[in-house]
C-alpha cells in the first residue's frame, strides 16, 4: 500500500452536516479502498482506518484553528491559512504516520516516507484550503452582505449564542468574560485588549483597564462617592476610570 494518504481540511467537528459527511466519507473509502487500504486491511479495517484519519485531520485542524486565530489578531485570512496550512502539515503527517503503522506493523521509522508522507499531505491541504479560500471570496463578490452584515471576529468563539449580543468584555487574570445580553456569560483564554480587537465594527469604549462595554448597551450612569459608574442594559455596573472619563463624555455616555 503506497504511503501517499492524507485528508485534511478546514471544518467544525461539531457540525451536524460535517459529521455526518465524515461518516459517508469513512464508509466509501472503505468501500472503494483508494491506495489499496482494503487489499491491505480488509473492507471493514479500512473503513475504520479512513474514519480514524478524518476524526483525526478534522480535529487537529479545529483545534489548530482556534490557537492561530487567537494568536494573529489583525492578520488578514490568507496569512493565517498559510500558518495554518504549515502548522498542519507538521502536527498531522506525524499522526498519519502512526495510523498507518498501527494499521501495517511491518512498516518501520523510515525518514524518506514520512517526508513523502508530509508532501503529500501538504499537497492535499493546499488544494482544500485554497478551495475553501476561493469559496469564500466568491460568496463575498456575489452577495457582498455577507461581508458587511458579518459578526464581530469574536463571535467565531462564542459557541451556542443564537442573537444575543456582547454586552461588556472584563479581564479575569488571563482570561476575557464576556457577558451576553440573553444574562449568559463566555469565559474565553483570550487578552482584554485581543477581544476588544476582535469586536470590529461595534461601537463601544474603554471604561476601565479591565472592562470594555458595547455603547448601545449603556442604559445611564450613576456616582457615589466620588466614583462613577456606567449602568448597562442587563443590569450590570461597570467603573468609569477618570483616565476614560473624558472618551466617554465625548461620545455622550457621560454628562
Amino acid at each position: 500500500m503506497s504511503s501517499t494518504i492524507s485528508v485534511g481540511g478546514a471544518f467544525n467537528l461539531g457540525s451536524r452536516p460535517i459529521k455526518f459527511v465524515s461518516v459517508a466519507t469513512a464508509i466509501l473509502l472503505g468501500y472503494v479502498g483508494p491506495f489499496g487500504s482494503t487489499d491491505a486491511f480488509g473492507q471493514f479495517f479500512s473503513t475504520i482506518f479512513w474514519a480514524l484519519v478524518i476524526v483525526a485531520s478534522i480535529g487537529s485542524v479545529g483545534a489548530l484553528r482556534h490557537l492561530v486565530t487567537s494568536r494573529t489578531t489583525g492578520w488578514s485570512d490568507l496569512q493565517r491559512e498559510r500558518l495554518l496550512l504549515c502548522i498542519f502539515i507538521v502536527v498531522f503527517t506525524p499522526q498519519l504516520h502512526l495510523l498507518l503503522w498501527l494499521f501495517d506493523r511491518s512498516r518501520g521509522l523510515n525518514v524518506a516516507e514520512i517526508l513523502e508522507l508530509g508532501a503529500q499531505v501538504g499537497v492535499i491541504s493546499l488544494w482544500i484550503a485554497a478551495m475553501r479560500y476561493v469559496l469564500l471570496v466568491w460568496r463575498k463578490e456575489v452577495d457582498p452582505e455577507v461581508e458587511q452584515s458579518s459578526q464581530p471576529r469574536l463571535f467565531q468563539r462564542l459557541e451556542g449564542i443564537g442573537d444575543a449580543e456582547v454586552i461588556r468584555l472584563s479581564a479575569e487574570d488571563h482570561y476575557t468574560v464576556v457577558s451576553l445580553s440573553d444574562g449568559s456569560t463566555r469565559r474565553i483564554l483570550l487578552r482584554l485588549s485581543d477581544g476588544i480587537a476582535e469586536m470590529d465594527g461595534v461601537e463601544g469604549y474603554v471604561t476601565h483597564r479591565s472592562h470594555w462595554v458595547a455603547a448601545s448597551a449603556v442604559a445611564g450612569t450613576r456616582r457615589e462617592k466620588g466614583r462613577v459608574f456606567l449602568s448597562l442594559t442587563n443590569g450590570d455596573e461597570v467603573p468609569a476610570s477618570r483616565g476614560y472619563q473624558s472618551a466617554l463624555k465625548s461620545a455622550g455616555l457621560l454628562s
